[in-house]
């Protein structure tokens, strides 16, 4: 049985699929079970930072339109072709909406999100250390 917007991953091809919707069947791709991709949340030794960050930032004091904006960044991170972040997704508390922003290499790993209101919950994934969350 699938899990509502996890994320799966063929160990062979690398292939990355989302279900939005729980069914009963089983995510095969390769002629092999996908793997669900588990999201760590405790920084280790690496270096590299994962953790997705979500803060808020005061902007337009300077012109008298001072507001709030939500951002997700994942500070340092190395954002090269061989090692980036491919993707930061954001769910609000309920999961009745998300927010999805793909990246590239020499891309800076931040998004500014709007129209999520109160608690969220970010995701990243890095192509090589997998899944991680904020906490």
């Amino acid at each position: 049985m699938s899990l509502k917007f996890g994320i799966y991953k063929c160990k062979i091809c690398g292939n990355v699929v989302q279900t939005l919707i729980s069914g009963e069947g089983e995510l095969v791709c390769c002629g092999e079970e996908m793997e669900l991709l588990e999201a760590k949340y405790e920084e280790n030794e690496l270096g590299e930072k994962h953790v997705p960050l979500i803060e808020t930032r005061h902007e337009g004091c300077e012109t008298g339109m001072c507001h709030d904006e939500t951002y997700v960044t994942v500070l340092k991170h190395p954002m090269i072709q061989e090692h980036y972040i491919q993707f930061i997704e954001v769910f609000n508390k309920d999961k009745s909406e998300i927010r999805l922003k793909f990246f590239n290499p020499n891309q800076k790993a931040e998004y500014k999100i709007s129209g999520l209101n109160g608690d969220v919950t970010a995701y990243e994934l890095c192509n090589i250390h997998g899944l991680w969350r904020s906490v």
